[in-house]
């Protein structure tokens, strides 16, 4: 019974609202996961972060990318200006970003549209990448 009380409280906590954040205020994301809309509002929707992994079909990553904050509960729509496409791209599906900028503008669904300044990628590993000892 004790589990189920444990598991139901960090199902809540992680399904909670986005964190508030305002135009023009600053922002900094470390390891933020790189995901499809729809996917990142179902994980925090339905507590199942797993989604924001590999767990995204394909078919939702056409809509376009964005950048989830799982600490802050906040999902970022980066501006085309610095971040392209194919960098977003190279973090998706186990890779993360780290950046920081400024927010334009937030959608009445909590989804804030950011002007990124500096980042870093780090791309998601590749199958059989590892060449060390066992």
């Amino acid at each position: 019974m004790k589990k189920h009380l444990i598991l139901a409280a960090v199902v809540a906590a992680v399904s909670l609202p986005a964190a508030a954040v305002e135009p023009r205020e600053d922002v900094e994301v470390t390891a933020g996961a790189v995901t499809a809309l729809s996917c990142a509002i179902e994980a925090f929707k339905t507590g199942d972060l797993s989604i924001l992994g590999s767990g995204c079909p394909m078919a939702e990553v056409k809509s376009g990318l964005v950048i989830v904050d799982v600490a802050e509960r906040q999902i970022y729509v980066p501006t085309a200006k610095k971040i392209a496409r194919y960098q977003l791209e190279s973090a998706f599906g186990g890779g993360s970003i780290d950046f920081d900028g400024v927010v334009k503008s937030v959608s009445k669904a909590g989804v804030a549209t950011v002007d990124v300044g500096e980042f870093t990628v780090n791309k998601k590993k590749k199958a059989g990448g590892f060449k060390g000892c066992l």
